[in-house]
């Protein structure tokens, strides 16, 4: 059973590296994701808008929040496969680097922008935050928070990358009851202002993930007799049932959801 609605039930972004590629990964998410292969929120601006329009919006609302320019370097903490680091240098022209643990995701997001016209600039990575040490200007995290095991050291490290008046925008889950793995959003704003950050958070985003999971459920509901050649019935099922309790935790506010946007002091 989930233990709230902040991530999907493979891989997290811990600490652990995957030590090989299986591509089966990619295979799947394709049959419930938008085609750029976002498994975050979407934002739902309308009551027509698809999954795809949805995580188009979220991507740059939150580089839009970030006030990511072109020439700024910006960190893509928990890139996935790569739709937000590529929307940021196709688009706006930054400097990007996307860290993400799972080399499938690596692989594909290597592979994606290599397929680009022009001379979008990404350097995708498979690395852990904790490791990455280099200055940048900006630093998103979407959705990806909510699987770190050192979740109090993410601001302060944070913090160490940007010079002040750098922008980080986190969109995270949030949970007030202890029992779950996510912090209580008031947590999540007194670490970030102890590390160094003015706060900034926007109003409740849970209904935006409540239809983007109800959208994974019907879309793996829908393609399930191919889901099942690529994972056993069992996971298949296990997942609808993870996705579906996942929303049923926002929509009863058991979790909640909201985007943080944070200024270096």
């Amino acid at each position: 059973m989930p233990t709230s609605a902040y991530a999907g039930p493979g891989r997290g972004h811990g600490t652990a590296v995957v030590s090989a590629v299986d591509r089966s990964g990619t295979a799947y998410a394709r049959l419930y994701l938008d085609p750029d292969l976002n498994h975050s929120s979407g934002y739902f601006t309308t009551a027509d808008m698809s999954l795809a329009q949805a995580q188009r919006t979220k991507i740059d609302t939150v580089l839009t929040h970030c006030r990511v320019e072109r020439g700024h370097r910006l960190l893509d903490v928990g890139s996935g496969w790569g739709a937000a680091a590529i929307t940021a240098a196709r688009d706006l022209g930054a400097d990007v680097v996307g860290i993400t643990l799972d080399p499938d995701q690596d692989e594909y997001a290597r592979e994606r922008l290599a397929r680009l016209p022009g001379a979008a600039r990404v350097d995708f990575r498979v690395q852990n935050w904790e490791s990455f040490a280099e200055p940048v200007d900006r630093i998103i995290c979407v959705n990806a928070f909510e699987n770190f095991t050192a979740k109090r050291e993410f601001f302060p490290h944070c913090r160490t990358l940007l010079q002040p008046g750098g922008v980080m925008v986190v969109l995270a889950v949030t949970a007030d009851r202890p029992m779950f793995r996510v912090l209580a959003k008031d947590a999540m704003i007194r670490s970030a202002a102890d590390a160094g950050f003015d706060v900034q958070v926007s109003a409740s985003l849970a209904p935006h993930y409540v239809r983007t999971l109800e959208h994974f459920v019907v879309n793996l509901t829908a393609n399930r007799d191919e889901a099942v050649r690529l994972r056993p019935a069992s996971d298949v099922d296990r997942h609808l049932r993870y996705y579906s309790q996942c929303a049923d935790y926002l929509r009863t506010g058991v979790n909640d959801m909201f985007e943080f946007t944070l200024v270096a002091c």
